[in-house]
Formats: C-alpha cells, sequence, structure tokens
C-alpha cells in the first residue's frame, strides 16, 4: 500500500512540475530571468513556511546533535544553492530554445541521480531500471533533437544564430540537470538527517532566497520584479511565483516523500515521464509544434515504466 502511495506523489509531482515549467515560459516571455528567480523564491519561501507550520514538524532540531544540526545546515545550503543555480541556468535555456526541448534535457539528471544514490544511500540501481532509466532517457534524445525544418540552409548569419542560441539552450539545460540532481540528492539527505520534509524544503529554499537577495546588492536586477517600473508585468511575476511555489515548494517536498517510500532511484527514474506530460501540454496550452518523432518517444517511454514497474 505504502508503494501505491509513493507512486500517486510522484505523478502529482510530475504533474505540476510539467505545469510549472509552461507557465515559466509564458511568464519568461515578457520579464527577465533574473528578475524572475528572487520575487519566484520570496513567493516560495513564504509558502513553504506556511506548508511547514501545518504539517511539519517544529521540534525536530531538539531530536538532533551538534554533528547532525551541522550536516542538516550544510545539506540545505548545498540544496538551495544548486537549485537556484540550476533554475537559473533552465531560465536562460528557456531564451534560447523552447520549453518541449529544454525541459526534456533537464531529465538527464537521472545520470548523476544515480551515482549519488548508490554512494550516499548504499540504494541499489538493479537492471529493470537501468533498463528503464535508458529507454526513458532515449526519449528524451528524441524529444530535444533538431527538426528537418531546421536543417534547411538560411541565410549563413540567420543559421550561424540559431545553431549557436541551440547549442547554448541544450548546454544550459544539462547544467540545470546536473544542479537540480544535486539539489534533490542533498535535500534527501536533509530529509534523512531531520526526519521532515516540510521544514526540511523552507530552510534550502530559504536559503537560496537569501543567496540571491545578497547578490542583488551586486546585481540590481535581481530586484527589478519589486520595482514601480515594472508593475504592468506583476501578472506575469505572480504567476510565476504561484508555479513556483506549487512546484518548488509542494511537489518537491511530494517527491522526496515518495522517495522516502520507494527510493530515490526509483523514484527519479519514474519523474523521467515529466517531458512527455510536458511536451502534451505545451502542445495544448503554448500552441508549440506537435513532431511526429513524439510518439516513438511515448512508445519507449511506455516500455522504460513498463520494465521499471512489471519487472
Amino acid at each position: 500500500m505504502s508503494e501505491i502511495i509513493g507512486f500517486i506523489l510522484t505523478i502529482d509531482a510530475i504533474f505540476t512540475w510539467a505545469l510549472a515549467s509552461l507557465v515559466y515560459k509564458w511568464g519568461l516571455g515578457k520579464t527577465e530571468p533574473k528578475a524572475n528567480i528572487f520575487f519566484r523564491l520570496c513567493c516560495v519561501s513564504l509558502s513553504t513556511f506556511i506548508i511547514a507550520l501545518f504539517f511539519g514538524n517544529i521540534l525536530f532540531l531538539s531530536n538532533m546533535d551538534s554533528t547532525e544540526i551541522f550536516l542538516f545546515i550544510l545539506t540545505s545550503i548545498i540544496s538551495g544553492l544548486s537549485v537556484t543555480i540550476g533554475d537559473l541556468f533552465y531560465y536562460k535555456s528557456l531564451k534560447k530554445i523552447d520549453a518541449s526541448r529544454a525541459y526534456p534535457l533537464t531529465q538527464l539528471s537521472l545520470i548523476f541521480v544515480y551515482p549519488f544514490s548508490f554512494m550516499i544511500f548504499q540504494e541499489v540501481v538493479t537492471p529493470s531500471i537501468l533498463l528503464g532509466g535508458l529507454l526513458i532517457l532515449s526519449s528524451v534524445f528524441i524529444l530535444s533533437s533538431k527538426d528537418k525544418s531546421e536543417k534547411i540552409t538560411l541565410k549563413r548569419s540567420i543559421k550561424d544564430k540559431l545553431s549557436e542560441d541551440l547549442i547554448i539552450g541544450v548546454l544550459l539545460a544539462i547544467a540545470t540537470a546536473f544542479f537540480w540532481a544535486i539539489s534533490y540528492v542533498s535535500y534527501n539527505q536533509a530529509r534523512i538527517l531531520t526526519g521532515d520534509i516540510f521544514y526540511s524544503n523552507f530552510f534550502r529554499i530559504i536559503i537560496a532566497a537569501m543567496s540571491i537577495a545578497l547578490l542583488g546588492l551586486f546585481q540590481r536586477d535581481y530586484y527589478d520584479g519589486f520595482k514601480k517600473e515594472n508593475k504592468k508585468y506583476l501578472k506575469y511575476f505572480f504567476a510565476i511565483g504561484i508555479a513556483g511555489s506549487l512546484s518548488l515548494g509542494l511537489a518537491d517536498a511530494l517527491f522526496i516523500k515518495a522517495a522516502e517510500i520507494n527510493g530515490l532511484v526509483l523514484t527519479s527514474t519514474i519523474t523521467a515521464n515529466t517531458p512527455m506530460v510536458q511536451q502534451i501540454l505545451s502542445i495544448i496550452l503554448l500552441k508549440e509544434k506537435f513532431r511526429k518523432r513524439f510518439l516513438v518517444a511515448i512508445g519507449l517511454i511506455i516500455m522504460g515504466n513498463y520494465i521499471i514497474i512489471f519487472l
């Protein structure tokens, strides 16, 4: 029964992350990444604190010794900084390539989660999980590969610009995957130390917000979301803030709860299905181009899930 609950929590995280990624893309059409990231972190800090007050154990520190408290603070700092760096890279990636290409590439975090989980948590990567994960990841390359229409010869200056944006966007998305993997692994370690998911999430988010606030003292464009001249863009900032609260604030916590039940390796592998959901939502909501190879990707994803769950 507990395993089923873990799968339900994972599915919830998948749909929330997929929808949030589209809101980020929509909001970034009118605003800049640096301004968005700080405004969003402020919103998420507030929402995670409220969630922790209702569902967390406020006395968790009293059950920890000094060494455990030090390790908790360290893992929270690592998780907070890495998720912020990853998000900034993802925002910048969305400025270069579309969401249906950028988001699948972030699922390469599996490549980093597997060795981290084995070394830190002694989790076993079974042959079925490895094979299923490889099939799902292969769909990532199919979804994010260049269209034939993009290969048609254009004026050299335009062609070079498109190629440059594509390469930079892809590299930024892969960097996002790396930092998100570190963030989830360290968040999971903080959860193990405290026994509490929600306050662990709040601490890593508030650390992320504080780090950006300090950075904003030197790069004022991080504060642009709070300036009067950007009042006309408030709806975009608030939309991203709400999406961040549901995604980074709630879905991340549910993901780590699922990892507590079913293990980080299995849970992370299942969430590699997120691009399929995101692709469908991109086509329906953002009117992005439908690619025939999406059907091939779905087939690989279905095969990967079957192997993981039933074999």
